[in-house]
């Protein structure tokens, strides 16, 4: 149940440019989280780490676990650095 006093007492005591954390538990929470704060036209950012990144869909993840497959089994070769942006 929402407790519109403790949530009162929260925004008195911080600033207008707060950081809050929220730790959703899944893709329904978080779809419901980023629709309030677009109607409400709040910035925000994410952290998503690379892994969670590269893992994030179908073809990032497939390409991964196959570059993954291709270092375990030596499929690969040495590049030099100075070769990296040609």
């Amino acid at each position: 149940m929402l407790d519109r006093n403790k949530i009162s007492n929260f925004a008195e005591n911080y600033k207008i440019m707060t950081t809050i954390v929220l730790k959703v538990k899944d893709k329904k929470q978080l779809v419901a989280l980023m629709d309030v704060v677009q109607r409400f036209k709040i910035s925000f950012s994410g952290n998503m780490d690379e892994t969670e990144y590269l893992l994030s869909t179908d073809e990032n993840r497939e390409s991964l676990e196959k570059s993954l497959k291709q270092a375990v089994e030596g499929e690969t070769r040495p590049i030099k650095t100075s070769d990296l942006w040609k």
